[in-house]
């Protein structure tokens, strides 16, 4: 694959040259410029994809990069621009599409190997993070087979890390695969499966590809080339199959023994007595994931293996505005009633039909600006049918402040109530409960505490115990955030027009909150490099650094600044747990592209162990 042409602007004629050969080594075709005025000019004539200047080279009077006036390039196409200077603190009133790296006590091949690191971002489609190195990107935005095939494409050599795993490649080839205990294809096929939540690209030097191959000194656990591992990858991938959680029971009758089962069914019948429940069978056994699920299906159908999904008392019902991961909802049993966004004519389901990468792609491109509606109430009684024969209901949605999703909630539960009563059997020994409850938040401050109520009904609380505790929390659930720009609040009639123009003439970044309900000021900030600190400043105004929090961090297609809020939170506060995810079409209606922010809880110490993560056996 050729590689782009860099623009090396440095008066410093030794890091120009240790630049210019380092570069070059790894196939890129370098222009250098002894100062900025030659580099201006060679940046107007040559046109080169990428730009590596001093702060100089940001014309100050504009505040945006000479001579073109923006990272456009004269064809219209981007530009990657590197502005390096001494001192972190150099940077900070840069604007957020420049990246910036304090060389400071940086060696020579260091420097080398960061610039690359951004450059290999240009070809992948992945940002660099804030330090240059490493790449950040979300699942829900760029999925992960098509993240490996740009990483084979730019043949890169290193490490693709996500919560739930590693993939290792060489030149661009998978060579090992790791997902908790398991290793190889097996670990390839189950990340392969995941849809959400930040991954990071860690790219490795030449001379550390054979310690990527090997792992431990043996040969390359995977030996597929990446056309057969993304074949193998599809096929293995099963839908709507039981929760990790679910427990497994064999039901021998008299026939039993009469049957003949393939062989992969029978290692399924031998170690369901030892893992008793669905995920860890998976674990156990050395078949790929959807080997299992589908031999562990065809046994349930001949009724020879039970599944027992875990049922708490009440189930939880949210809306798509709590921006929960699907995988997550999904996992804790929570149902999540989708609002509506409407583009001109067409309307969709928030998560449902529009994902976070399509919406995003027409926000940015569209000539039509959505607009969002709440769920019909029909849609709260599909929902509440499912559930009323067996379960309570305690349904939770953003603040009626911000929305009719919640009177369309009440409203429904009080007129179908008798209704709905019915369902339930007189041998149940108790009558139907509903709660309908207002989050006074959005977004992850409403899906903490959609996810803690959910929690705590798989522990055996009952609703009015639920109820109460999570009434008890909301006035310490802290949401901040800071938006990229003011445009999308203002078409949205959140702000004057006026003011988001203000905002934008000086580079003024504002950070809203969630008080009462309503998304409030806080505070506003010059440059979005200083928002981030600030943020994190006021959540420790707001809780006890020394004592532990739950935290959940949203982004608007603004993986890299997720990952720069992650590392000050964690730096900064004792994290008992700590999401990443992106932030959904509803909210990113009105917030934009851009956006990132947390929602920040303090358990007490009786809390805690009562909205902790489940484990499979619970």
């Amino acid at each position: 694959m050729p590689r782009p042409a860099v623009l090396i602007v440095d008066p410093q004629a030794a890091r120009r040259k240790e630049l210019s050969r380092g570069l070059a080594s790894l196939g890129y075709e370098v222009i250098p410029a002894i100062d900025e005025r030659q580099g201006r000019r060679f940046a107007e004539e040559l046109g080169p994809a990428a730009v590596v200047a001093p702060l100089g080279f940001m014309d100050p009077r504009a505040g945006v990069p000479a001579p073109q006036g923006g990272v456009e390039t004269g064809n219209g196409s981007r530009r990657t621009l590197l502005l390096i200077g001494e001192r972190d603190e150099d940077g900070q009133d840069l604007p957020g599409e420049v990246s910036y790296l304090a060389t400071g006590g940086l060696a020579a091949g260091e420097l080398v190997r960061r610039v690359h690191v951004l450059l290999l971002g240009r070809e992948v489609g992945v940002e660099a993070d804030s330090q240059l190195a490493s790449l950040v990107g979300d699942l829900e935005l760029t999925p992960l087979l098509e993240l490996l095939r740009a990483l084979e494409r730019a043949e890169v050599s290193g490490r693709l890390v996500h919560a739930a795993g590693e993939v290792r490649l060489i030149r661009g080839q998978v060579v090992a695969a790791a997902a908790g205990a398991t290793r190889g294809l097996k670990a390839f096929c189950r990340l392969s499966h995941l849809d959400s939540g930040p991954v990071r690209i860690v790219p490795a030097a030449a001379d550390d590809e054979i310690a990527l191959g090997r792992g431990g000194g043996g040969e390359p656990e995977i030996r597929e080339d990446m056309k057969a591992l993304i074949i193998r990858a599809l096929e293995d991938r099963v839908h709507d199959g039981p929760v990790p959680r679910s427990r497994l029971r064999l039901e021998i009758g008299v026939d039993f023994f009469e049957r003949s089962f393939t062989p992969c069914q029978k290692e399924v019948l031998a170690a369901i007595p030892a893992a008793r429940t669905v995920g860890r069978l998976v674990d156990a056994l050395p078949a790929t994931d959807g080997e299992v699920l589908r031999a562990l299906g065809e046994l349930v159908a001949i009724g020879v293996v039970a599944v027992e999904e875990p049922e708490a008392a009440v189930r939880v019902v949210t809306d798509s505005t709590s921006d929960l991961p699907e995988e997550l909802a999904r996992a804790h049993g929570i149902h999540v009633v989708p609002l509506l966004v409407i583009f001109g004519d067409r309307i969709y389901h928030d998560g449902v039909d529009l994902g976070a990468r399509e919406f995003y792609e027409r926000l940015e491109t569209g000539t039509v600006s959505p607009r969002t509606n709440p769920p019909p109430r029909g849609d709260f009684l599909r929902v509440y049918r499912e559930v009323a024969a067996r379960q309570d209901i305690f349904s939770i949605h953003l603040s009626e402040k911000l929305s009719q999703t919640v009177v369309n909630a009440r409203a429904v539960a009080a007129e179908a109530g008798p209704a709905l009563a019915a369902l339930r059997p007189a041998a149940a020994g108790r009558p139907l409960a509903i709660e309908v409850a207002d989050s006074d938040s959005i977004s992850l401050g409403l899906g903490l505490q959609a996810l803690f109520a959910a929690r705590m009904a798989q522990r055996g609380l009952d609703l009015p115990a639920i109820r109460g505790r999570i009434a008890a929390m909301r006035g310490r659930m802290h949401v901040l955030f800071v938006v990229d720009t003011l445009d999308y609040l203002a078409r949205g009639g959140r702000i004057g027009k006026a003011r988001a123009l203000m905002g934008k003439v000086l580079g003024v970044k504002p950070i809203l909150g969630v008080a009462d309900g309503e998304v409030v000021a806080v505070d506003r900030v010059r440059g979005g490099r200083a928002a981030h600190p600030r943020l994190i400043e006021l959540f420790a105004q707001r809780v006890d650094p020394r004592r532990p929090v739950v935290a959940a961090i949203g982004h608007s297609k603004a993986p890299i600044w997720a990952d720069r809020l992650r590392a000050l939170l964690e730096e900064r506060f004792i994290a008992a747990e700590l999401m990443v995810t992106e932030i959904g079409p509803v909210v990113g209606t009105h917030s934009g592209p851009g956006t990132v922010g947390a929602a920040l809880f303090q358990p007490t110490a009786e809390e805690l162990p009562l909205i902790a993560p489940l484990s499979e056996g619970a």
